[in-house]
């Protein structure tokens, strides 16, 4: 089995219904045969569903309730984000 290495980079990935709906750039901490530790620094790069983004620029509650229902329903895009 590969381990990765301290400080190495890796990309945690969310999936529903078979595609992603997130990924997260995050530090290697530590990796052992029990768990791998990653660390999001600030200003880490990510991906997440564009109305969540708007929902997190603007901070409107409604959009992010639609956001979920976007998933829900399979139909979202992907915008970058920090």
């Amino acid at each position: 089995m590969r381990y990765f290495d301290v400080g190495e980079m890796v990309v945690r990935r969310g999936v529903y219904q078979g595609r992603v709906w997130s990924e997260q750039a995050l530090h290697v901490i530590g990796d052992t045969r029990e768990a791998l530790l990653t660390a999001c620094c600030p200003g880490a790069e990510a991906r997440w569903p564009s109305l969540y983004a708007k929902a997190r620029a603007g901070g409107d509650h409604s959009v992010r309730m639609e956001g979920f229902d976007a998933i829900a329903a399979g139909e979202w895009e992907l915008v970058p984000g920090v």
